[in-house]
């Protein structure tokens, strides 16, 4: 048997993965999911204990054997790069993840994959209700030019906005560029990708904003370009960070290399800073007369957009123009 480094199965691997990566309907997270999977195989091949000649082809590391000793080793965080404290085990949202990969690096490689029965959905929080919806909107309206708001504040006002309106996903949310922003921000181009197992082409929608999102989305792009100057280079992206924060790779003193805030947020990371905001908000709004706290999750706000019905959801032939 070849040695886990020179395995026949990883070149084959490699090479579906290339395959997928390059194509233009694979987003840019679900590439970093297929990496993320695809380096937990070449480090799971590496270990005695996984089977003997998985690693002979790419059929036989998908096969039902290696396949559930692997899932097994992710499962139980064996096979993370460095320790995370008070990770324990992996979620069933991980599993789901690395059962869609191997699905997807299966059909890139031309060869079958046997996996066990994908872990159950959990039950979705409820969305934000209709009521809701309009009382967030009316909120925007006033919260949007009232001067002394932060900028992760603002930022988040302009989410709200954003996917209320659109029912964008975080990583298409993360997707956008200034180009995707129209004339006056009167509406937004947003490119949405395939989920779970489906495997279809993207698909732009032209989507317009409301009055209180193209304010306070408006305010957000005054707040962002000031941001952005202390980034290097040019930064396109439409949501940024509001602060610095370390790259996680110490400087030659060993002192963690801080970033710039104005650098481009990653889903996990806007993600993060949405519930972050969320969290004080409703500290300091609980009890306000008409004040219904948001919810902490961005996919309760965009299952009030699905909700809506299909005359909501419907895209509109509005073409944005870039302005900025």
């Amino acid at each position: 048997m070849a040695t886990a480094d020179r395995a026949p199965a990883l070149d084959q691997l490699d090479r579906a993965l290339l395959r997928v990566t390059a194509r233009a309907d694979t987003s840019a997270a679900r590439a970093r999911q297929l990496r993320w999977v695809v380096g937990e195989l070449r480090r799971a091949l590496a270990m005695e204990e996984f089977p003997d000649g998985a690693g002979d082809s790419l059929a036989a590391l998908l096969a039902g054997k290696p396949m559930r000793r692997y899932l097994d080793l992710a499962r139980a965080g064996r096979l993370r790069t460095r320790a995370v404290a008070g990770a324990g085990t992996s979620t069933a949202a991980s599993m789901r993840v690395r059962m869609d990969c191997l699905d997807i690096l299966a059909r890139a490689g031309s060869v079958p994959v046997v996996l066990p029965e994908r872990p159950a959905m959990p039950d979705l929080k409820p969305p934000v209700g209709a009521r809701q919806r309009s009382l967030l909107l009316d909120w925007l309206t006033d919260q949007a030019d009232r001067p002394g708001a932060d900028a992760g504040r603002v930022r988040l006002f302009a989410l709200v906005g954003v996917v209320l309106d659109t029912g964008a996903r975080a990583g298409e949310l993360c997707a956008l560029r200034l180009t995707d922003v129209g004339r006056d921000e009167q509406a937004l181009r947003i490119v949405r990708h395939p989920q779970a197992r489906t495997i279809t082409p993207a698909m732009t929608e032209i989507l317009p904003l409301s009055t209180p999102t193209r304010s306070a989305l408006r305010r957000w792009l005054d707040v962002r370009e000031d941001l952005v100057w202390h980034a290097q280079g040019a930064v396109t992206a439409v949501w940024v960070s509001t602060r610095g924060n370390h790259a996680g790779l110490p400087d030659e003193d060993g002192n963690p290399r801080r970033r710039p805030p104005g650098m481009p947020l990653m889903p996990r990371g806007l993600a993060r800073a949405y519930t972050r905001t969320v969290v004080r908000l409703n500290v300091e709004m609980a009890g306000r007369v008409g004040w219904e706290p948001l919810p902490y999750r961005l996919e309760q706000l965009r299952r009030a957009w699905v909700a809506a019905g299909p005359e909501q959801a419907a895209p509109k032939p509005v073409e944005p123009q870039p302005s900025r």
